[in-house]
């Protein structure tokens, strides 16, 4: 059966979101893939330089809670609009890292302020796009951004071989200033009096651990699957330019590669939200991402990367939508903003321990140990969520 079309609201919000998308996509496609490599090939970082980046990265969601009570009841768009204007802009910075130590403590920075648009971004997803379209209107968003990304990566990688990386960061970073002012304009719905927003400190976060079964066990999963990411974090650089020594070419074509995964990703993790449970599409997310550091631990050519291109991104836009919309379902309105801060800080004691364990991991057994162990910690977290007792539970849409 097909969906019923978006309302004029719901179309209207599409607009504005696409749009920020489109602009976003062309800075997030000149320079988050192309990071490690520059600061491995072109400025020397070593592997404990790359691990602590990754750390200090995970680190920054550790004040997620602090974030969302910052937010509390207040209108979230502006505490989703600011901070990330001010992480892109950091990227203006790029022409005075000359260093690996400057270029991490400035993608450090960005982290920190990118971390605090997570908990109002969750609040106003869940205002702006109704339940039985959310997945839906997600999806379309994340479709637009990556078939323009398709096209950029290809070009970004030629760009990389000809123009210095201090010059491309300024220009990127001003198209994602342009992407954070442009949601300015989404028509953010006043919060529905339901009941006060539920966020607190570090106690009122631990109550709702205790007390809520369901979230307690999903933390569990997505603790150790989130490990599973964030130990492989300092040996995706090693194993690009070390191992397999790929060139910034060829690291186009594995992200416009995962820019065109991402476009099919989008529409189909977005669909199975509003058919399905939510944590039906979140262990098939698990398993898909388990692929990944499966692909990088049989890697015998530079080639093969375009297969684990494709899983990483198809897990990349189902962390974004699909754990988004499993804590919006179980959370409800007035605890998403708090459900969210908790998996962020969860996700901060994981993104420091993490890439640690995996310098340690490259130290003792070599690049290839790291992402054998990733394989085990992300099939058990699927694992988990198949076992879950509240799978069929979780109130979802059957509207169509």
């Amino acid at each position: 059966m097909r969906p019923p079309p978006f309302n004029p609201e719901i179309r209207r919000a599409l607009r504005i979101d696409v749009s920020a998308a489109l602009l976003f996509a062309v800075f997030a496609s000149v320079t988050t893939p192309f990071i490690g490599l520059i600061l491995r090939r072109e400025l020397g970082a070593t592997p404990l330089q790359l691990s602590v980046m990754s750390a200090a990265g995970g680190a920054c969601l550790l004040l997620s809670l602090a974030w969302a009570r910052a937010l509390g009841g207040r209108p979230p768009l502006p505490y989703l609009v600011w901070p990330s204007f001010v992480a892109r802009g950091l990227f203006l910075l790029a022409p005075l890292a000359s260093s690996a130590w400057s270029l991490v403590s400035l993608v450090v920075a960005a982290n920190v302020f990118g971390a605090a648009a997570g908990p109002a971004q969750a609040a106003v997803v869940e205002r702006l796009y109704p339940r039985a379209a959310r997945g839906r209107a997600l999806g379309l968003v994340r479709m637009a951004g990556a078939a323009l990304g398709i096209g950029l990566a290809l070009a970004a990688g030629q760009l990389f071989e000809r123009v210095d990386y201090r010059v491309i960061f300024p220009g990127a970073a001003v198209l994602g200033m342009a992407a954070s002012l442009r949601q300015r304009h989404l028509p953010v719905p006043a919060a529905a009096r339901a009941g006060a927003p539920t966020v607190g400190g570090l106690r009122q976060a631990w109550a709702a651990v205790r007390d809520d079964d369901v979230f307690r066990r999903l933390l569990v999963a997505s603790f150790l699957f989130g490990a599973g990411c964030w130990i492989q974090t300092p040996a995706h650089p090693l194993l690009l330019v070390d191992v397999l020594h790929v060139s910034a070419a060829q690291v186009g074509v594995f992200a416009a590669t995962a820019a065109a995964a991402t476009l099919v990703g989008s529409a189909w993790w977005g669909g199975l939200v509003d058919r399905r449970s939510s944590l039906d599409a979140l262990w098939m997310m698990y398993l898909v991402g388990a692929a990944t550091p499966a692909i990088c631990a049989l890697a015998w050519d530079p080639w093969v990367l375009v297969a684990s291109s494709v899983t990483d991104a198809l897990v990349g836009v189902g962390l974004d939508l699909v754990w988004m919309v499993v804590v919006i379902d179980i959370a409800g309105p007035a605890r998403a903003a708090q459900y969210v801060a908790i998996g962020a800080t969860l996700a901060g004691v994981r993104g420091i321990l993490g890439p640690l364990l995996g310098g340690l991991l490259i130290g003792a057994l070599g690049v290839r140990a790291v992402y054998l162990m990733a394989v085990a910690l992300m099939t058990a977290a699927a694992w988990l969520v198949v076992r879950e007792p509240a799978r069929r539970a979780v109130v979802y849409s059957r509207s169509w």
